[in-house]
């Protein structure tokens, strides 16, 4: 996705991209945390700009042809950014694997990339586990979904789940580059950084 998010004009402020996204925390048989299922779906504007040229089928639709190659690369430029997500229990930070599962669908003039983060290694569900979405460069602005923004997915009973939204500022005062300047180990994006906190007794 970066490897198409960067050629969007860079006259534009920042963010250049937003997706409103669902998040579902997903468990194993045994109870333990197996990773996240991401659905992020692109605004009109991106969806237009990343389809731009692409063939179409006769109903308006996209063919598996083309929108299969467009998920790869939306998945293999984020592994540099650590797919926007950081994650940690009550002891230390959490690893991901690749993403699985991944492909994208095309909607009410929408694209949304659906793809499973799976933990390098599966975590007792016990205590509290947070999961922070962000960009850190802050070209992509990221949102929950007003409806069902987090799901718990097999959780054991007695699970709970509590979303914190960053606030957002009313305008950007920081020139372009300085945004340019920003990379995937810096530290802006965090502040618009959509919180995850998941407690199991």
């Amino acid at each position: 996705m970066l490897a198409v998010l960067g050629s969007v004009g860079s006259a534009l402020a920042h963010p250049h991209v937003w997706v409103t996204m669902q998040t579902q925390v997903m468990y194993g048989p045994d109870g333990a945390v197996t990773g996240l299922k991401q659905d992020w779906t692109f605004d009109e504007a991106f969806t237009a700009f990343a389809l731009q040229g692409l063939e179409r089928n006769k109903d308006g639709t996209y063919p598996d042809k083309v929108l299969k190659p467009l998920a790869e690369v939306n998945v293999t430029s984020l592994k540099e950014y650590g797919y926007f997500v950081k994650a940690k229990n009550a002891t230390a930070k959490l690893a991901f694997k690749d993403p699985v599962d991944y492909y994208l669908t095309y909607e009410n003039e929408a694209l949304t990339l659906h793809f499973i983060l799976p933990l390098a290694k599966p975590m007792p569900s016990k205590g509290t586990m947070s999961f922070d979405i962000y960009d850190p460069t802050y070209f992509v602005s990221f949102s929950f979904a007003a409806k069902d923004p987090v799901a718990l997915a097999g959780a054991p009973s007695g699970c709970s789940s509590q979303v914190i939204v960053p606030n957002q500022p009313q305008t950007m005062q920081l020139s372009e580059s300085f945004f340019t300047d920003l990379t995937s180990s810096s530290t802006y994006g965090a502040q618009f950084a959509n919180k995850v906190t998941v407690r199991c007794p």
